[in-house]
């Protein structure tokens, strides 16, 4: 595990701070005098001057033949752009800063005459030489070869069930290709892997059981655990109540969602349709039980099941009396209801609720959908629209939930700088959550080439 990492610098293009890799803020006086430089840092003693290799793009093509200017930011004036450079047919343009260069920037690049793309509150320390993208109607993104998340290779456990979102490229635990992972969030890790300097590479495998996963970030064996997991407080908690792992920022956006047969797709129009005799399908301990519970009423907002709810277990049957010794959350459930097998409803306006997949996820799931032992599913709306067309229209998706979930990955609650540099990272890989799951699902090199475009190639 990854204890006591010393402190990383991340520069994070926002006007009038400057960010570590834990998120703490060095703030910069921003009411300076009227021709002093805006936002100095004050963390070079001495040095003075920085190289620049400035890497412009349009549309990920570089923009060759184009002159860059840098001006430095000075409160109270109007921009002087003091240091130039031409770009090659690689789009990147080398210039020297002379001087005390500790400071913030504007940008500009111009070509045939015209200006073609600005950028401010560009960070710049004196004595470095730094990488700054400027994609063109994009902000600029600031690389320094020094600031490495990790400089190491971090243990990173998936779950192995959850295609396309993660998942193994053989289901047998027992094969050589359950490590190997597969899907959006594998080809997130990849371009991260590969983005030049983020000092990041993960030796991946997978794990075969859902509940509790993402706690496992917080022991000796993973350093990073991922798999399609909605980012929620209580999954940061054990059972204690202590926080014990963090979750990076949400990097893919879900929905709940309803999956049943072609044949049955006008039957539920709402989660309101659901009665006594139909069964739906569930994986313990995910947002997609905990959410149907909610909507079906089974449970109230704060997991706590309706009374009458009488649920069958691996050993017992027991029967909820309305009190919070029998509660069901995305975080877990009381120890009552663990090995839970089949939920039935107080009252014929709710639905049963049968839990299958302990041992192959939804696989088992899909197929019970399919052989007509359960009605509905109840999950994620990326897996059961990619359930769809795998089925070749066997499967449609019937309701959707409007709630919006966002999936990340944990990291141990005291591995905050490390988290938030790979937080850095994924938000410039996913362009701060404009680049998602359909985008992926429709050129699979997505993320890829943005880390190119971060290495400036």
């Amino acid at each position: 595990m990854l204890r006591g990492i010393g402190n990383v610098v991340v520069m994070v293009l926002s006007a009038g701070m400057m960010w570590h890799c834990g998120g703490e803020r060095v703030m910069m006086e921003v009411d300076e005098q009227v021709g002093q430089p805006l936002s100095k840092l004050a963390v070079q003693d001495n040095a003075s001057g920085a190289v620049v290799v400035a890497s412009v793009r349009q549309d990920d093509a570089p923009v060759s033949g184009a002159v860059v200017e840098f001006a430095r930011s000075i409160a109270g004036q109007a921009a002087e752009y003091a240091w130039s450079g031409m770009t090659d047919e690689d789009g990147r343009a080398r210039l020297e800063i002379a001087g005390d260069a500790t400071g913030y920037y504007q940008a500009r690049a111009s070509r045939d005459g015209g200006v073609i793309g600005s950028w401010s509150s560009i960070p710049i320390n004196a004595g470095d030489e730094v990488v700054v993208n400027l994609p063109i109607g994009e902000r600029a993104h600031v690389m320094s070869p020094s600031l490495a998340c990790a400089d190491r290779v971090l243990n990173f456990g998936f779950y192995a069930f959850f295609a396309p979102v993660s998942s193994s490229a053989d289901p047998d635990p027992g094969s050589a290709g359950f490590n190997t992972h597969v899907g959006y969030e594998a080809d997130l890790l990849t371009a991260l892997e590969a983005m030049d300097g983020a000092g990041l590479s993960f030796f991946r495998r997978g794990i075969a059981v859902w509940p509790n996963i993402w706690l496992l970030s917080a022991g000796a064996e993973y350093d990073m655990v991922g798999g399609g997991i909605t980012i929620l407080d209580s999954r940061t908690r054990d059972e204690m109540g202590n926080q014990v792992v963090s979750f990076t920022s949400g990097h893919i956006v879900f929905r709940q969602s309803l999956l049943v047969r072609a044949e049955d797709g006008a039957r539920w129009a709402s989660h309101d349709d659901l009665t006594g005799e139909v069964r739906v399908g569930a994986l313990a301990s995910t947002t997609g039980e905990a959410r149907l519970l909610e909507l079906v009423g089974l449970v109230n907002a704060d997991g706590v099941l309706a009374a009458g709810v009488r649920v069958e277990t691996q050993t017992d049957t027991v029967i909820a009396d309305g009190s919070a010794e029998y509660f069901i959350t995305a975080a877990g459930a009381s120890p009552n209801l663990e090995g839970r097998r089949h939920l039935y409803p107080p009252a014929d306006t709710m639905p049963q609720v049968v839990y299958l997949g302990d041992e192959t996820g939804e696989i088992e799931l899909l197929d019970a959908l399919a052989s007509g032992r359960i009605d509905a599913l109840a999950r994620g709306e990326i897996g059961n629209r990619d359930a769809v067309y795998a089925s070749g229209g066997a499967f449609v998706v019937a309701v959707l939930d409007a709630a919006v979930e966002y999936g990340g990955f944990t990291l141990a609650a005291e591995d905050a700088d490390l988290t938030a540099c790979i937080d850095d990272k994924i938000n410039y890989l996913t362009d701060d959550r404009r680049i998602g799951y359909g985008e992926w699902r429709q050129d699979s090199s997505v993320f890829m080439t943005r880390a190119r475009i971060w290495q400036g190639q």
